[in-house]
């Protein structure tokens, strides 16, 4: 049998840890019930935008807001380390349902892509796109262990 390159089965209790509340304060974190404070940083390439006074370019300082990145960093980690690991018995059936697993993720990503395509606009196009980012991974994670549980 030809298997995936996994994480070991250890690995995935830490992705949970990590993953799970990293999804709930990221999501938290694009409503207004928590402001999370900017700071000053140093980052490869600042953009800035069109209307603004910030110093764009290479190696610039600019105001960030360190939580959301933060929390986006931790739900791709402790996506991949939940997603990516072994299963305590890892056979063709778990292999076959990843498949089927990351291929229905993909299908619905991109079926809510299409209809976000049509129907979003503006500043809030942006915004969905970016939580599109996620989706793949979180859709992946859910469906797989929901089937995995159900059988």
């Amino acid at each position: 049998m030809n298997t995936l390159p996994l994480f070991p089965n250890r690995f995935k209790r830490i992705g949970w840890l990590i993953f799970i509340p990293s999804l709930v304060l990221g999501i938290l974190s694009l409503t207004s019930i928590f402001n999370f404070p900017e700071i000053t940083l140093p980052v490869f390439y600042n953009s800035g935008f069109p209307l603004s006074n910030e110093d764009s370019g290479l190696f610039k300082n600019t105001d960030i807001a360190i939580f959301p990145n933060l929390f986006g960093v931790l739900i791709i980690i402790g996506g991949m380390l939940t997603g990516c690991s072994k299963e305590k018995v890892e056979d063709e059936y778990i292999s076959n349902l990843r498949l089927r697993s990351v291929f229905w993720s993909l299908i619905t990503t991109y079926a809510l892509v299409l209809i976000l395509f049509l129907t979003v606009f503006g500043n809030e196009f942006f915004t969905v796109m970016i939580l599109i980012m996620f989706l793949p991974l979180v859709l992946y994670i859910f469906r797989f262990n929901y089937v995995l549980l159900k059988r």
